[in-house]
């Protein structure tokens, strides 16, 4: 036979009206959950955040350049602690970012403070890289870079991919538009 309990025996009592009676039953449940959600959430539960969107200004081999340069901060399990999207604008004079990409990199990773071996670089092109092109006609293009530096510290030739929109969407968290 089952034990049978009385009021008070093994279980705390309380008689009053309000938030306790609030907490009572199946509402408990929930709130423990959160609590311990919050609790034991830690920073590499994160997303990707976008930490710049500028229009950066550079000094090529033999005129001055331009490209939109968005920076993220990568997922923690990712290989790279950044990302780099750098977009070949139609109004840029100078030479082009695939041109430049290890001058490039090496500049924005000093602005920025990231050490380009340990950031990925897409670089872009669409409508918006070609004078005359719709800027919306939706063909893109993207090239993900990586780079090392060599014993003697200067930065070695990119090693280049063609990625998707998806894949640059990955790396992101979904804050690449």
């Amino acid at each position: 036979m089952g034990e049978q309990r009385h009021e008070g025996e093994g279980y705390p009592v309380y008689k009053g009206k309000g938030f306790p009676n609030f907490l009572s039953g199946l509402m408990r449940l929930p709130l423990l959950l959160l609590t311990a959600l919050l609790f034991f959430a830690s920073p590499e539960t994160a997303r990707a955040q976008l930490l710049v969107d500028t229009l950066y200004t550079w000094k090529g081999f033999s005129r001055t350049a331009q490209a939109r340069v968005r920076l993220y901060a990568g997922l923690p399990d990712e290989d790279r602690s950044h990302i780099f999207v750098l977009q070949e604008m139609a109004d840029n004079r100078g030479p082009t970012t695939v041109d430049d990409a290890r001058l490039l990199a090496d500049l924005v990773g000093r602005e920025f403070g990231i050490e380009p071996g340990e950031a990925y670089f897409l670089f872009h092109w669409g409508g918006f890289s070609f004078e005359g092109a719709d800027p919306d006609d939706g063909k893109e293009l993207f090239l993900r870079a990586t780079f090392k530096r060599n014993k003697s510290g200067i930065l070695g030739s990119p090693l280049w991919r063609v990625v998707s929109r998806e894949e640059v969407e990955e790396l992101t968290d979904r804050q690449f538009h």
